[in-house]
């Protein structure tokens, strides 16, 4: 195999590696949550006021939706289970999601709801502390992500440009080398 068409496989396969791992950036990104919620809803589970983000509105289906959930007054001895049900006409069946202690509010939690279709959907939360038991229920939307990412179709589409690029390299002139004088 020429030289040449060595250096443009390998040229290929790092922009593929490139384009992996961008996709992995962004499709870890995606689960993280932002600086600032899309979506702040103020509620009362019972005898508990809380102050629920969430950070994509509408959410994207088959992403994990970041939440974070704080006690407005009382924030000790809160245990919160949450949960993600679909709602009527949605195909899916309930997920339970697992929360944490948010090192930025105290007693307060952070969690990532799974919505694995899009429609519409609710964080179900139940709380237990001093006061007895509560429970409040939050809706939010779930929109289906686009076919392929915006820089994916950009690459795709550019396709015969790489192959005639590709094709010119391949054609240019060689050098031969100057023969030797006797």
């Amino acid at each position: 195999m020429p030289l040449l068409a060595q250096r443009l496989l390998l040229a290929v396969g790092l922009v593929a590696l490139a384009a992996l791992l961008v996709e992995i950036g962004l499709s870890v990104a995606a689960t993280m949550p932002g600086g600032q919620p899309a979506r702040v809803v103020e509620v009362d589970a019972g005898p508990y006021p809380l102050r629920v983000s969430l950070s994509a509105d509408p959410a994207h289906a088959g992403f994990a939706e970041p939440f974070a959930i704080a006690p407005i007054g009382q924030s000790h001895g809160l245990t919160f289970t949450v949960t993600s049900q679909p709602g009527p006409g949605v195909d899916a069946t309930p997920v339970s999601d697992g929360v944490g202690g948010d090192p930025a509010v105290p007693g307060g939690v952070q969690g990532s709801a799974e919505v694995p279709v899009q429609g519409s959907w609710s964080l179900d939360i139940a709380i237990d502390g001093p006061s007895g038991p509560g429970e409040v229920t939050v809706p939010f939307q779930a929109t289906a992500p686009p076919a392929i990412p915006a820089w994916l179709g950009w690459l795709i589409g550019f396709i015969p440009f790489y192959g005639l690029i590709g094709f010119l390299v391949v054609q240019r002139p060689r050098r031969r080398p100057a023969a030797a004088p006797a």
